[in-house]
């Protein structure tokens, strides 16, 4: 790519949706090419009790000081075998694996509303980013937890965890 050009004008799209995912034409040129919205993938492991509280559209209740949310699921599977290798100890917080299905830009706005362990303090407006071994996790706080919320497109209890 040689560079990028943004423009902004008003254009006639046509919509359609298969199978519940979004999809839209455009013109390239004289030709229609068929875009498909794609949506941003998190997870985050969980009691089964945390499960059952969460909202009718997935929406998380932070309970104390945050909840950790993750694009990484093998972060996830590592810190549950952690938990399963120390004789169980806090096992049964990580029985339940749930994905949500978030609209484009959530990690962006997550990144936008973050702060890092040595930044964020007892900030409950920021979201608590850690990055580590590879792996980015985002801490939503009581007043962050909005953010990733109000994107949240779809959400589902992993069957093979």
């Amino acid at each position: 790519m040689a560079a990028v050009s943004t423009t902004t004008q008003r254009a006639t799209v046509h919509s359609l949706t298969a199978a519940d995912v979004h999809s839209y034409y455009v013109l390239a040129g004289a030709t229609p090419v068929l875009v498909h919205n794609c949506n941003e993938v998190f997870y985050r492991a969980m009691s089964e009790k945390e499960f059952n509280q969460l909202g009718t559209n997935g929406e998380i209740t932070v309970r104390g000081t945050e909840n950790f949310v993750t694009q990484d699921r093998e972060y996830l599977e590592g810190l549950w075998h952690q938990t399963r290798r120390r004789g169980g100890r806090n096992a049964e917080k990580y029985t339940v694996l749930v994905r949500f299905e978030m609209s484009l830009g959530i990690r962006d706005a997550l990144i936008a509303a973050s702060k890092r362990p040595g930044e964020i303090g007892q900030d409950v407006n920021a979201v608590h980013l850690k990055s580590g071994r590879g792996f980015d996790a985002y801490g939503l706080r009581p007043g962050s937890v909005g953010v990733f919320n109000s994107r949240i497109v779809g959400f589902g209890r992993v069957a093979d965890w």
